[in-house]
C-alpha cells in the first residue's frame, strides 16, 4: 500500500512539473533545460529504485539531483541499508557520482519528525522571503535536527545568504551545504 501510495505521489510531482510553476523554475535555474531534464529523470529514476527495494523505506531518504550528481538525504536503519541505497543510485544511468547524508535511525534522539518538518517549514518560508535569493534553486532536508541544503545558486553571497539564514534556524544541530555555484 505504501509503495501504491508512494507512486501517486511520484505522478502527482511529475503532473506538477509539467505545470506552469515548472516554467517559473526552468526560467530561474541555473542549469540548462537539457540539464534539467536529466537530473529530474535521473531523480526519478533512483526514487523508483528505492521504492521498489524491499529492502528500503522510500519515505526516509530524500534524493535529489544536480549536474548529475545524486544527493541522497535522510535517515537508515542500518549500514547494510545505507550501502544498498548507494549502491541503488551508482548502478543508475547518467548518474556521475553519489553523495550519501544517511544517518542511522536514533530512537533515543529528542528531535522527531516534528521538529525537522518545523525546521525544514521555517527555513523555507525565509529562504522564499529573501527577495536576494532564488529559493526554488535549493532544496532544503532536515535530517536529526542537521538540515542539509543541495542545489545551485548563482553567486557565492546567494550560497552565503542561504547559509546565514540556516544557521539561524532555532533547535539546529548542523548545516552541511552541497549548494553549487554555478
Amino acid at each position: 500500500m505504501l509503495k501504491k501510495l508512494l507512486c501517486v505521489a511520484v505522478v502527482v510531482v511529475s503532473c506538477y512539473a509539467l505545470s506552469g510553476c515548472a516554467i517559473y523554475n526552468a526560467a530561474v535555474d541555473e542549469r540548462n533545460i537539457g540539464e534539467q531534464y536529466s537530473d529530474t529523470v535521473i531523480t526519478a529514476t533512483v526514487l523508483k529504485k528505492i521504492v521498489n527495494s524491499k529492502d528500503l523505506s522510500p519515505l526516509d531518504i530524500a534524493v535529489n539531483t544536480y549536474n548529475k550528481k545524486v544527493y541522497l538525504i535522510g535517515e537508515v536503519d542500518s549500514l547494510a541499508q545505507r550501502n544498498t541505497a548507494i549502491k541503488l543510485a551508482q548502478n543508475t544511468e547518467g548518474v556521475q557520482s553519489v553523495v550519501p547524508y544517511l544517518l542511522l535511525k536514533n530512537e533515543q534522539d529528542f528531535c522527531g519528525t516534528t521538529d525537522n518538518l518545523s525546521m525544514q517549514t521555517s527555513l523555507s518560508k525565509d529562504l522564499i522571503g529573501d527577495k536576494d535569493i532564488w529559493s526554488t534553486n535549493v532544496s532544503v532536508d532536515v535530517v536529526q535536527c542537521n538540515i542539509v541544503l543541495t542545489g545551485i545558486v548563482g553567486s557565492n553571497a546567494e550560497k552565503q545568504q542561504i547559509l546565514e539564514h540556516a544557521r539561524a534556524v532555532p533547535k539546529v544541530r548542523s548545516v552541511t551545504s552541497y549548494i553549487q555555484v554555478q
